[in-house]
Protein backbone atom coordinates (compact mmCIF):
# COMPACT_ATOMS: atom_id res chain seq x y z
CA UNK A 1 0.00 0.00 0.00
CA UNK A 2 1.45 3.11 -0.71
CA UNK A 3 1.60 6.57 1.21
CA UNK A 4 -2.41 7.22 2.60
CA UNK A 5 -3.33 11.38 2.78
CA UNK A 6 -4.02 12.53 6.38
CA UNK A 7 -5.08 16.08 7.29
CA UNK A 8 -3.81 16.81 10.75
CA UNK A 9 -3.93 19.22 13.92
CA UNK A 10 -0.81 20.96 13.24
CA UNK A 11 -0.50 21.16 17.12
CA UNK A 12 -0.26 17.41 17.58
CA UNK A 13 2.84 16.09 19.50
CA UNK A 14 4.63 13.22 17.49
CA UNK A 15 2.75 14.11 14.52
CA UNK A 16 5.74 13.51 12.31
CA UNK A 17 7.25 10.70 14.34
CA UNK A 18 4.56 8.30 14.01
CA UNK A 19 2.92 9.13 11.05
CA UNK A 20 5.60 10.65 8.70
CA UNK A 21 6.56 7.36 7.23
CA UNK A 22 2.97 5.72 6.52
CA UNK A 23 1.52 8.78 4.88
CA UNK A 24 1.54 12.36 2.74
CA UNK A 25 0.70 15.13 6.06
CA UNK A 26 -1.49 18.08 5.39
CA UNK A 27 -1.07 20.25 8.78
CA UNK A 28 -4.26 22.90 9.35
CA UNK A 29 -5.27 24.61 12.03
CA UNK A 30 -7.78 22.18 13.82
CA UNK A 31 -10.37 25.17 15.00
CA UNK A 32 -10.83 26.31 11.23
CA UNK A 33 -10.57 23.42 9.75
CA UNK A 34 -12.65 23.22 6.38
CA UNK A 35 -14.24 21.11 4.23
CA UNK A 36 -11.85 22.12 1.26
CA UNK A 37 -8.70 20.96 3.11
CA UNK A 38 -9.70 17.45 4.07
CA UNK A 39 -11.47 16.71 0.22
CA UNK A 40 -8.87 14.57 -0.73
CA UNK A 41 -7.88 12.83 3.03
CA UNK A 42 -7.99 9.43 3.62
CA UNK A 43 -7.55 9.83 7.47
CA UNK A 44 -7.87 13.27 9.53
CA UNK A 45 -6.27 12.95 13.01
CA UNK A 46 -7.12 15.78 15.01
CA UNK A 47 -7.54 17.15 18.31
CA UNK A 48 -11.18 18.30 20.59
CA UNK A 49 -10.20 22.03 19.23
CA UNK A 50 -11.68 20.44 15.75
CA UNK A 51 -15.05 20.80 14.79
CA UNK A 52 -16.18 17.64 12.40
CA UNK A 53 -19.70 18.06 10.90
CA UNK A 54 -21.29 15.90 8.45
CA UNK A 55 -20.72 19.28 6.24
CA UNK A 56 -17.06 18.89 6.46
CA UNK A 57 -16.91 15.27 5.53
CA UNK A 58 -19.89 14.62 3.06
CA UNK A 59 -17.86 15.77 -0.02
CA UNK A 60 -14.82 13.83 1.19
CA UNK A 61 -13.22 10.58 0.47
CA UNK A 62 -12.16 10.13 4.06
CA UNK A 63 -12.44 6.49 5.35
CA UNK A 64 -10.72 7.02 9.18
CA UNK A 65 -11.47 10.01 11.94
CA UNK A 66 -9.06 10.12 14.81
CA UNK A 67 -8.95 12.24 17.47
CA UNK A 68 -5.92 12.31 20.35
CA UNK A 69 -7.87 12.81 23.05
CA UNK A 70 -10.43 11.07 25.41
CA UNK A 71 -14.05 13.58 24.32
CA UNK A 72 -15.70 12.97 21.59
CA UNK A 73 -18.46 15.28 21.41
CA UNK A 74 -16.49 17.55 18.04
CA UNK A 75 -17.26 14.71 16.07
CA UNK A 76 -20.16 14.07 14.13
CA UNK A 77 -20.46 10.16 14.91
CA UNK A 78 -24.21 9.41 14.38
CA UNK A 79 -22.99 10.58 10.44
CA UNK A 80 -19.66 8.71 10.68
CA UNK A 81 -21.72 5.70 11.82
CA UNK A 82 -24.46 5.69 8.75
CA UNK A 83 -21.51 6.64 6.22
CA UNK A 84 -18.86 3.37 7.31
CA UNK A 85 -16.10 5.95 8.18
CA UNK A 86 -14.53 4.66 11.22
CA UNK A 87 -14.13 6.78 13.92
CA UNK A 88 -11.57 6.68 17.19
CA UNK A 89 -10.69 8.46 20.24
CA UNK A 90 -8.03 8.09 22.46
CA UNK A 91 -9.61 7.21 25.90
CA UNK A 92 -7.96 7.35 29.37
CA UNK A 93 -4.53 9.06 27.20
CA UNK A 94 -4.79 12.04 29.48
CA UNK A 95 -6.18 10.71 32.53
CA UNK A 96 -3.12 10.97 34.48
CA UNK A 97 -2.52 14.83 33.77
CA UNK A 98 -6.22 16.03 34.82
CA UNK A 99 -6.11 14.36 37.70
CA UNK A 100 -2.53 15.94 38.13
CA UNK A 101 -4.25 19.17 37.61
CA UNK A 102 -7.60 18.33 40.17
CA UNK A 103 -4.66 17.51 42.79
CA UNK A 104 -2.63 20.66 42.59
CA UNK A 105 -5.98 22.50 43.06
CA UNK A 106 -6.38 20.60 45.76
CA UNK A 107 -2.92 21.53 47.27
CA UNK A 108 -3.57 25.36 46.33
CA UNK A 109 -6.64 25.42 48.31
CA UNK A 110 -5.05 23.76 51.20
CA UNK A 111 -2.02 26.33 50.84
CA UNK A 112 -3.84 29.28 50.39
CA UNK A 113 -7.46 28.50 51.94
CA UNK A 114 -6.28 26.11 54.70
CA UNK A 115 -8.76 23.27 53.02
CA UNK A 116 -7.57 20.24 54.03
CA UNK A 117 -8.33 17.99 51.55
CA UNK A 118 -7.72 15.03 53.96
CA UNK A 119 -10.40 16.66 56.31
CA UNK A 120 -13.14 17.45 54.21
CA UNK A 121 -15.18 15.36 52.04
CA UNK A 122 -14.85 15.51 47.80
CA UNK A 123 -17.27 14.91 45.50
CA UNK A 124 -16.17 13.49 41.89
CA UNK A 125 -19.14 13.98 39.31
CA UNK A 126 -18.51 11.79 36.31
CA UNK A 127 -16.33 8.45 37.25
CA UNK A 128 -15.07 7.42 33.93
CA UNK A 129 -11.73 7.12 32.64
CA UNK A 130 -10.86 10.61 34.48
CA UNK A 131 -12.80 10.59 37.56
CA UNK A 132 -12.50 7.19 37.80
CA UNK A 133 -8.57 7.24 38.05
CA UNK A 134 -8.52 10.49 40.26
CA UNK A 135 -10.97 8.39 42.40
CA UNK A 136 -8.73 5.91 43.04
CA UNK A 137 -5.61 8.12 43.92
CA UNK A 138 -7.55 10.26 46.35
CA UNK A 139 -8.71 7.17 47.68
CA UNK A 140 -5.49 5.62 47.55
CA UNK A 141 -4.50 8.74 49.86
CA UNK A 142 -6.62 8.96 52.22
CA UNK A 143 -9.24 10.78 51.23
CA UNK A 144 -12.98 10.83 51.76
CA UNK A 145 -14.66 10.62 48.66
CA UNK A 146 -18.59 10.83 47.22
CA UNK A 147 -19.14 10.03 43.67
CA UNK A 148 -21.75 10.13 40.98
CA UNK A 149 -22.30 8.76 37.72
CA UNK A 150 -25.73 7.92 36.59
CA UNK A 151 -24.89 6.14 33.82
CA UNK A 152 -22.79 3.71 35.98
CA UNK A 153 -25.47 3.73 38.87
CA UNK A 154 -28.10 2.54 36.00
CA UNK A 155 -25.86 -0.25 35.21
CA UNK A 156 -25.84 -1.25 38.77
CA UNK A 157 -22.56 0.02 39.99
CA UNK A 158 -22.80 0.42 43.52
CA UNK A 159 -21.25 2.99 46.10
CA UNK A 160 -22.65 5.85 44.08
CA UNK A 161 -24.67 8.46 45.12
CA UNK A 162 -27.50 11.02 43.46
CA UNK A 163 -25.74 14.67 42.05
CA UNK A 164 -27.86 16.37 44.74
CA UNK A 165 -26.65 14.51 47.92
CA UNK A 166 -23.12 14.77 46.73
CA UNK A 167 -23.53 18.67 46.10
CA UNK A 168 -25.33 18.88 49.22
CA UNK A 169 -22.41 16.99 51.51
CA UNK A 170 -19.26 17.78 49.74
CA UNK A 171 -16.74 20.59 50.47
CA UNK A 172 -14.96 20.45 47.13
CA UNK A 173 -17.00 19.00 43.83
CA UNK A 174 -14.69 18.07 40.92
CA UNK A 175 -16.27 18.05 37.37
CA UNK A 176 -15.14 15.32 35.53
CA UNK A 177 -18.42 14.61 33.30
CA UNK A 178 -17.83 14.29 28.98
CA UNK A 179 -20.10 16.79 27.26
CA UNK A 180 -23.59 14.86 26.58
CA UNK A 181 -26.61 16.69 24.66
CA UNK A 182 -29.15 14.33 24.10
CA UNK A 183 -30.98 11.35 26.39
CA UNK A 184 -31.69 10.54 29.90
CA UNK A 185 -28.40 11.42 31.68
CA UNK A 186 -27.57 14.62 29.24
CA UNK A 187 -24.78 16.86 31.06
CA UNK A 188 -25.53 19.91 29.12
CA UNK A 189 -26.19 22.46 31.99
CA UNK A 190 -25.56 19.83 34.57
CA UNK A 191 -24.62 22.08 37.26
CA UNK A 192 -27.81 24.53 36.33
CA UNK A 193 -28.68 27.83 38.45
CA UNK A 194 -30.81 26.08 41.01
CA UNK A 195 -27.93 23.58 41.44
CA UNK A 196 -25.37 26.39 42.00
CA UNK A 197 -28.07 28.17 44.20
CA UNK A 198 -27.85 25.61 46.69
CA UNK A 199 -23.69 24.94 46.86
CA UNK A 200 -22.77 25.60 50.32
CA UNK A 201 -20.69 28.84 50.73
CA UNK A 202 -17.05 28.26 50.42
CA UNK A 203 -17.07 25.32 48.35
CA UNK A 204 -14.88 24.87 45.90
CA UNK A 205 -15.06 23.80 42.57
CA UNK A 206 -12.90 22.70 40.12
CA UNK A 207 -13.67 22.28 36.56
CA UNK A 208 -11.94 19.80 34.23
CA UNK A 209 -14.02 18.55 32.27
CA UNK A 210 -16.68 20.20 29.44
CA UNK A 211 -17.64 24.42 29.83
CA UNK A 212 -21.41 23.52 28.88
CA UNK A 213 -21.46 21.42 32.01
CA UNK A 214 -22.11 24.62 34.20
CA UNK A 215 -24.60 26.99 34.14
CA UNK A 216 -21.52 29.81 33.73
CA UNK A 217 -23.83 32.96 33.93
CA UNK A 218 -25.45 31.37 37.16
CA UNK A 219 -22.12 30.63 37.90
CA UNK A 220 -21.33 34.42 37.47
CA UNK A 221 -24.21 35.83 39.08
CA UNK A 222 -23.52 34.21 42.61
CA UNK A 223 -20.04 35.19 42.46
CA UNK A 224 -20.73 39.00 41.47
CA UNK A 225 -23.64 38.82 44.24
CA UNK A 226 -21.57 36.56 47.06
CA UNK A 227 -18.56 36.19 45.92
CA UNK A 228 -18.08 32.97 48.54
CA UNK A 229 -17.33 30.15 45.83
CA UNK A 230 -13.79 29.15 45.38
CA UNK A 231 -13.40 28.49 41.58
CA UNK A 232 -10.62 26.32 39.85
CA UNK A 233 -11.75 26.78 35.98
CA UNK A 234 -10.20 25.09 33.63
CA UNK A 235 -12.73 24.69 30.54
CA UNK A 236 -15.53 27.36 29.11
CA UNK A 237 -18.34 28.07 27.57
CA UNK A 238 -17.92 28.94 23.77
CA UNK A 239 -13.96 28.55 23.47
CA UNK A 240 -12.27 30.00 22.59
CA UNK A 241 -14.53 33.26 22.63
CA UNK A 242 -15.12 33.04 26.31
CA UNK A 243 -16.25 35.18 28.35
CA UNK A 244 -13.40 36.53 31.28
CA UNK A 245 -15.63 38.02 33.58
CA UNK A 246 -15.28 34.76 36.09
CA UNK A 247 -11.43 35.60 36.30
CA UNK A 248 -12.22 38.14 38.78
CA UNK A 249 -14.01 35.88 40.69
CA UNK A 250 -11.67 32.80 40.19
CA UNK A 251 -8.75 31.71 42.23
CA UNK A 252 -7.04 30.17 39.21
CA UNK A 253 -8.14 30.43 35.40
CA UNK A 254 -6.36 28.01 32.81
CA UNK A 255 -7.34 27.69 28.77
CA UNK A 256 -8.41 23.82 29.06
CA UNK A 257 -5.34 22.70 30.00
CA UNK A 258 -5.57 20.55 32.41
CA UNK A 259 -4.86 17.26 30.37
CA UNK A 260 -2.14 18.83 28.42
CA UNK A 261 0.88 16.37 30.35
CA UNK A 262 3.52 15.77 27.84
CA UNK A 263 2.91 12.13 28.87
CA UNK A 264 -1.09 13.07 27.77
CA UNK A 265 -0.60 14.07 24.87
CA UNK A 266 2.42 12.00 23.61
CA UNK A 267 -0.23 8.78 24.65
CA UNK A 268 -3.40 9.99 22.26
CA UNK A 269 -1.00 10.41 19.39
CA UNK A 270 0.15 6.94 19.99
CA UNK A 271 -2.50 5.53 20.59
CA UNK A 272 -4.88 6.66 17.09
CA UNK A 273 -1.60 5.75 15.24
CA UNK A 274 -2.17 2.03 16.31
CA UNK A 275 -5.55 2.04 15.41
CA UNK A 276 -5.25 4.15 12.43
CA UNK A 277 -2.71 1.33 11.60
CA UNK A 278 -5.58 -1.35 12.58
CA UNK A 279 -7.86 0.45 9.86
CA UNK A 280 -5.33 0.34 7.23
CA UNK A 281 -3.82 -2.69 7.95
CA UNK A 282 -0.46 -1.04 8.08
CA UNK A 283 2.57 -1.92 10.40
CA UNK A 284 3.32 -0.05 13.12
CA UNK A 285 6.95 0.65 13.41
CA UNK A 286 7.27 3.19 16.71
CA UNK A 287 7.34 2.12 20.13
CA UNK A 288 6.07 4.95 22.47
CA UNK A 289 8.73 4.07 25.37
CA UNK A 290 11.76 4.92 23.14
CA UNK A 291 9.94 8.44 22.65
CA UNK A 292 9.46 9.56 26.16
CA UNK A 293 12.13 11.46 27.44
CA UNK A 294 13.91 11.73 30.67
CA UNK A 295 12.08 14.02 33.14
CA UNK A 296 14.36 17.55 33.89
CA UNK A 297 13.65 16.71 37.82
CA UNK A 298 13.81 12.81 38.63
CA UNK A 299 13.85 12.93 42.15
CA UNK A 300 13.26 15.45 45.17
CA UNK A 301 14.09 14.98 48.66
CA UNK A 302 11.80 15.80 51.01
CA UNK A 303 13.04 16.85 54.63
CA UNK A 304 11.71 14.76 57.27
CA UNK A 305 10.29 16.76 59.89
CA UNK A 306 8.13 18.03 56.59
CA UNK A 307 4.49 17.95 57.23
CA UNK A 308 1.81 16.31 54.70
CA UNK A 309 1.20 19.61 53.96
CA UNK A 310 4.37 20.72 53.13
CA UNK A 311 5.49 17.80 51.20
CA UNK A 312 2.28 17.90 49.19
CA UNK A 313 3.23 21.76 48.48
CA UNK A 314 6.89 20.82 47.55
CA UNK A 315 6.12 17.80 45.19
CA UNK A 316 3.27 19.29 43.76
CA UNK A 317 5.02 22.68 42.49
CA UNK A 318 7.97 20.91 41.76
CA UNK A 319 6.10 19.07 38.82
CA UNK A 320 3.61 21.25 38.07
CA UNK A 321 3.21 25.03 39.28
CA UNK A 322 -0.30 25.54 38.55
CA UNK A 323 -0.65 29.41 39.01
CA UNK A 324 2.09 29.75 36.42
CA UNK A 325 -0.77 28.62 34.02
CA UNK A 326 -3.13 30.74 35.78
CA UNK A 327 -1.18 34.16 35.48
CA UNK A 328 -0.40 33.37 31.22
CA UNK A 329 -4.52 32.70 31.21
CA UNK A 330 -5.28 36.38 33.03
CA UNK A 331 -2.86 37.79 30.59
CA UNK A 332 -5.09 37.26 27.71
CA UNK A 333 -6.65 39.88 25.23
CA UNK A 334 -8.66 37.77 22.67
CA UNK A 335 -9.89 34.71 21.69
CA UNK A 336 -6.67 34.36 19.72
CA UNK A 337 -4.66 34.36 22.85
CA UNK A 338 -6.41 31.60 24.04
CA UNK A 339 -5.61 28.93 21.28
CA UNK A 340 -2.02 30.16 21.34
CA UNK A 341 -1.93 29.51 25.50
CA UNK A 342 -2.38 26.13 24.40
CA UNK A 343 -0.26 25.76 20.88
CA UNK A 344 2.44 27.54 22.86
CA UNK A 345 1.81 25.14 26.41
CA UNK A 346 4.99 24.34 28.10
CA UNK A 347 6.45 21.11 28.94
CA UNK A 348 5.02 19.66 32.15
CA UNK A 349 5.26 16.20 33.32
CA UNK A 350 2.80 13.90 35.05
CA UNK A 351 3.23 13.41 38.86
CA UNK A 352 4.40 9.96 38.16
CA UNK A 353 7.72 11.33 36.82
CA UNK A 354 9.10 12.70 40.33
CA UNK A 355 10.53 10.23 42.59
CA UNK A 356 10.66 11.58 46.52
CA UNK A 357 13.27 10.37 48.88
CA UNK A 358 13.62 11.49 52.52
CA UNK A 359 9.88 11.28 53.80
CA UNK A 360 9.88 9.65 57.43
CA UNK A 361 6.26 9.34 58.18
CA UNK A 362 4.78 6.68 56.64
CA UNK A 363 1.32 7.85 56.63
CA UNK A 364 3.02 11.28 54.39
CA UNK A 365 4.45 8.52 52.34
CA UNK A 366 1.36 6.51 52.18
CA UNK A 367 -0.36 9.77 50.92
CA UNK A 368 2.04 11.15 48.15
CA UNK A 369 2.00 7.82 46.63
CA UNK A 370 -1.80 7.55 46.54
CA UNK A 371 -1.52 11.08 45.00
CA UNK A 372 1.14 9.54 42.28
CA UNK A 373 4.23 10.31 43.06
CA UNK A 374 6.82 7.45 42.97
CA UNK A 375 9.68 6.94 45.98
CA UNK A 376 13.58 6.80 45.34
CA UNK A 377 13.55 3.56 47.49
CA UNK A 378 11.54 1.88 44.82
CA UNK A 379 13.76 1.95 42.06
Amino acid sequence: MGLINIVADENILLLDEFFGGLAKITKVNGRTISAEQVAHADALVLRSTAKITPAILSQSKVQFVGTCTIGTDHLAKDYMDANNIVWRNAPGCNAAGVGDYAIACLNHAWQTLGIDPSKVTIGIVGAGNVGGRLAQRLRSAGFNLLICDAPQAEAGQNGLVELDELLAQSQIVCLHTPLTTNGLHATDNLINSQRIRSLAKNTVLISAGRGEVIDQQALLARQQQHNDLHLYMDVWHQEPNIDTQLFGYSHCVTPHIAGHSLEGKMRGTHMIYQALCQHFGLQEGKALEHLIPEPALAKLTISPSATAKQAMQQACNAVYPLMQDDARMRCMQNSNDFDLLRKNYPVRREFSSLRLDGIADAEISDMMVGLGFGLANEL
